[in-house]
């Protein structure tokens, strides 16, 4: 099936995904409880539901909810770990694609300007960033995501979507395109 493809580069890309609020299919412990109490409510009193079935519901929702919280906790690491192969990369000549830096150059501009990631700053803000040079140059620049660049990586920068980014020439570059460190 191969790798999911990142809608910010449109590559192959199997870092941290983003956090999206769609709407899941996940019950939570308030819609378990709900769930508990309406069963309790409807039962039949002349054939009440054994203790041990409770116990059994109960026992598996806390093992769903561990397991919830180890996958949440593996995220987290995963993230931690490709930031650090991407800070140790700083000083390197690289060889590597673009990807679409627009959504990162408006964020740092936000928050060099203003304080604050583009998305939190008030509309005659935004329209302030968007005029920033920087953000009209990474604009521009858009149709060359994919295209391989070489050079020194920078630094590191994150963007939006939390994935690390290597910083070279002025141009992002994703830490999963690297053909070559040296």
């Amino acid at each position: 099936m191969g790798l999911p493809i990142d809608p910010i580069t449109n590559l192959q890309n199997n870092s941290l995904q983003a956090y999206q609020s769609a709407p899941t299919n996940d019950l939570s412990s308030v819609d378990f409880m709900t769930l508990i109490i309406t069963q309790m409510r409807n039962q039949n009193p002349l054939d009440p539901q054994s203790d041990s079935d409770w116990m059994a519901q109960m026992a598996q929702f806390e093992s769903l909810s561990q397991m919830k919280t180890i996958a949440s906790g593996i995220q987290v690491m995963q993230g931690l770990e490709e930031l650090s192969s991407a800070t140790s990369m700083i000083g390197k000549q690289i060889i590597g694609q673009q990807v679409n830096a627009i959504d990162l150059v408006r964020d740092m501009v936000g928050r060099e300007k203003y304080g604050a990631p583009f998305l939190q700053l008030s509309s005659a803000q935004k329209v302030d960033v968007n005029r920033d040079d920087r953000v009209v140059a990474a604009a521009a620049d858009v149709p060359n995501a994919g295209r391989e660049i070489s050079g020194m990586v920078e630094r590191v920068v994150v963007g939006p979507d939390g994935i690390p980014l290597l910083w070279v020439g002025g141009k992002a570059v994703d830490l999963f395109t690297v053909a070559e460190i040296s």
